[in-house]
């Protein structure tokens, strides 16, 4: 009880000189000089500085685990040298079809036949991707592409009017992708034609692929990957950055956007048994 006596005196006795003290101030006599200080209704914008990559220093990504007679399969660079063709779309098939389907019924339906076909070919080769060995940790790989802006696309078209969160299967052949972000950088390109004109759209995908997950790996090239026909993904992100510009010597001579895709591999084989979700 004596100590809180002492300590309750000791806070008046510290609270009453120190309001006095506040009390017996003096105001300022001098006015303080503004002149030359800027207030958000003075400036004209906030600047920004658009930060530029460079993918020529080395990466900090996870590599893909890659061994020979384990993680390959049999046709790897004949399954991504058809991608192309496997990349059209069912509405650009329909679109090209379509003055068959009154003129030449048969025609038309021999071309529905031959998509479907083509999607028990790719099922039927996914078989040899469950025989892989499992990749051991999470890892990262890369592609780059690029087509004429207004031209169509599946994979594209499919990421581009997608939502964040869903999940998406970009084209139905094997997508392709690099170990390292740089190999990409050739396949990308500018956007800008040799006039300066706006033609193109580069996008560079990033894709996620999680433990377990059984891709086709070698280390051709610097090291490749290769995904099951009609893989799904989940969009992780889409944005636009800013890229550094090359030249012929490999020297940065300026900068220009392209889009940043963020894919995250769900590793669900479709195989053959699957084949009826996928038939025209």
């Amino acid at each position: 009880m004596g100590f809180q006596k002492v300590t309750f005196n000791f806070m008046v006795e510290r609270g009453s000189k120190l309001a006095k003290s506040l009390l017996c101030s003096k105001p300022v006599s001098k006015a303080i000089n503004f002149k030359g200080l800027k207030y958000a209704p003075e400036l004209k914008a906030d600047s920004f500085v658009r930060k530029v990559e460079t993918w020529r220093t080395p990466e900090s990504n996870v590599l893909p685990y890659a061994k020979e007679g384990e993680t390959t399969v049999k046709g790897h660079h004949s399954f991504h040298g058809a991608n192309d063709f496997y990349n059209k779309s069912v509405e650009q098939l329909l679109k090209d079809i379509e003055p068959f389907k009154d003129m030449n019924p048969d025609c038309y339906k021999g071309c529905i036949d031959f998509y479907n076909k083509q999607t028990r070919n790719l099922l039927e080769r996914n078989g040899e991707f469950t025989k892989l060995t499992p990749q051991p940790r999470n890892c990262t790989a890369y592609r780059g592409v690029v087509r004429n802006i207004g031209e169509t696309r599946q994979d594209f078209g499919v990421i581009n009017a997608a939502n964040i969160g869903d999940t998406i299967v970009p084209t139905r052949g094997f997508a392709y992708a690099s170990h390292y972000k740089f190999g990409t950088y050739q396949y990308m390109g500018s956007p800008y034609d040799y006039l300066g004109n706006r033609k193109y759209e580069p996008m560079l995908i990033e894709y996620k692929i999680p433990k377990g997950a059984q891709v086709s790996s070698n280390m051709e090239h610097g090291g490749e990957v290769v995904f099951p026909a009609l893989s799904k993904f989940k969009l992780l992100s889409r944005e636009t950055r800013e890229i550094e510009k090359l030249n012929g010597s490999g020297n940065a001579i300026g900068s220009y956007p392209y889009k940043h895709v963020v894919l995250e591999y769900i590793p669900e084989i479709p195989l053959l048994k699957d084949v009826e979700q996928f038939l025209f």
